[in-house]
């Protein structure tokens, strides 16, 4: 399984995108492979344009599987960003939920650099080349 960050989605959706953002993406998605997490939903779901996209993608979104936002997942954020912070390794909360949403469910698809970071704590995660 893998957990699409808003990072590849982003990359995904735009007309110009990166073609092998693109396709790891489709392969993904076409496998039947692809997980979310309210965050990501949220993050897209915010830049969009208009509304008749906007409904497009909610339900392309929340017709994935979801990783709940529970204790544990609250509980292993927590601990990986104090962790890093004591390494002077400062991420993202957005990025620290996501990342322990995923732990031990699915690899983070992303091109976000702070996932490199947090993968020196136990996260699987796969970035993608934009060229």
């Amino acid at each position: 399984m893998f957990l699409i960050d808003s990072s590849a989605w982003i990359e995904y959706l735009r007309p110009n995108g990166s073609k092998k953002v693109k396709q790891r993406v489709r392969e993904v998605l076409e496998k039947d492979e692809a997980v979310t997490c309210g965050i990501v939903v949220v993050e897209i779901l915010r830049g969009v344009k208009d509304d008749r996209l906007f409904k497009i993608l909610r339900e392309t979104l929340l017709s994935l599987p979801q990783i709940p936002m529970n204790n544990e997942v609250i509980e292993k954020a927590a601990l990986w960003g104090y962790n890093l912070d004591r390494k002077g390794k400062t991420v993202p909360t957005t990025d620290l939920f996501i990342a322990a949403a995923a732990s031990d469910k699915a690899v983070v698809l992303h091109i976000d650099s702070d996932f490199e970071k947090i993968a020196s704590l136990g996260l699987r995660q796969e970035k993608l080349a934009l060229s």
